[in-house]
């Protein structure tokens, strides 16, 4: 089999796409199977974080629909895959069969957290590629019942593939690395023992909600830990950031990959109320690195984390500041979600998500 997979966001630092892609091209390095790979990838002038042992196509600077959609047809025509799979859109001529990853249906269920034209051409085109595509990779259960909500007859060819964790992720390792961590987020701007939140700042992150939590937190208590959010500022953001600033939120802004672990590691804990999630990998990754979780308990979120995280109404400000006051009261109970998180995370390996993808395309059915 010859599989050729859009890289063209890694480079971009937009976030999960990214975070997806590299990911799984790191679990197919892994592997020791007879298959040919091949990466579209796009010009950001930066290094790609990618492995070598697979080719990389450069499609030059990066074009905006559709144009950029043509790109990607006459680079496969050229190549003459057996596969190809891409992020929520398919060229208009695939000339191979096509596998599209859906993150999430947002744009469907909320268009309003969106801007009206984003909401359009994500609906119009994720929609064309799942009814075209062969098959229909989802990141979890949610986002296959989603599926079924809004495109009923693509649920026979979708399969739920799971993302995974980097190795980077992992605890304090002890004194030498607190030391190195300690040198990078001054790097930030930032000091050790903070509340985080990763993920970038617009409106399905439900940040105005978690700042409400952290105002009230404060209100109640004599000493709270600075918050400092991570990610960046997308649309509809400037005043929420302009109210967190006034409130002392730390603000770093994008947030290399390769830093993350420190960032989670030298956290009180994750708040992650997200309104909306297709898998969401922030709390896997700070469970992996031995930090408490709180995050909603809607959309994919109470999948994800278990019975290792601390659940919430992402709509009540007054019981996420509740789940924070009680994690930084409660030292037995930080201990607690700190083992079970180290041992949930174990569950997602990129080297899976390879194996199962590969396994879904190879097949003639779909495996569940």
């Amino acid at each position: 089999m010859f599989l050729v997979i859009n890289a063209t966001e890694v480079g971009r630092r937009r976030g999960g796409n990214e975070s997806y892609i590299t990911g799984l091209v790191e679990g197919l390095a892994a592997l020791d199977r007879p298959i040919r790979i091949s990466l579209l990838v796009c010009d950001w002038g930066r290094s790609l974080n990618l492995p070598p042992v697979f080719q990389q196509v450069n499609l030059g600077l990066y074009r905006r629909l559709p144009f950029f959609l043509w790109q990607q047809t006459i680079a496969l025509r050229r190549l003459k895959a057996d596969w190809y799979l891409s992020t929520f859109f398919l060229p208009p001529v695939t000339p191979c069969q096509g596998a599209v990853l859906v993150h999430d249906l947002s744009f469907r269920a909320h268009p309003e957290y969106f801007p009206a034209t984003i909401a359009l051409y994500m609906r119009l085109l994720t929609g064309l590629a799942v009814r075209r595509a062969q098959r229909v990779v989802v990141l979890s259960e949610f986002t296959r019942r989603e599926l079924a909500r809004f495109h009923p007859t693509a649920v026979e060819k979708a399969v739920v593939v799971y993302p995974g964790l980097g190795r980077m992720f992992r605890p304090e390792q002890g004194p030498e690395q607190r030391s190195e961590d300690e040198e990078l987020l001054r790097a930030y701007g930032v000091a050790p023992g903070y509340i985080l939140a990763i993920g970038n700042i617009h409106p399905r992150k439900n940040l105005s909600r978690l700042l409400d939590a952290y105002l009230i937190l404060r209100a109640r208590r004599k000493s709270v830990p600075a918050m400092v959010w991570g990610g960046l500022q997308r649309w509809e953001s400037g005043e929420l950031l302009e109210r967190a600033r006034s409130a002392g939120v730390v603000l770093p802004g994008f947030i290399a990959q390769e830093d993350l672990p420190t960032f989670y590691r030298q956290a009180e804990m994750l708040v992650y109320p997200s309104l909306y999630e297709g898998f969401g990998l922030p709390p896997v990754e700070a469970m992996a690195c031995g930090t408490p979780v709180i995050t909603s308990d809607t959309t994919s979120l109470p999948e994800v984390v278990g019975e290792a995280g601390l659940t919430v109404d992402p709509t009540n400000a007054e019981g996420i500041a509740a789940a924070m006051a009680q994690l930084l009261d409660d030292t037995s109970l930080r201990r607690s979600l700190r083992q079970a998180g180290i041992k949930r995370a174990r569950e997602f390996t990129w080297r899976h998500t390879a194996q199962r993808l590969l396994a879904s395309l190879e097949g003639g059915g779909l495996v569940l």
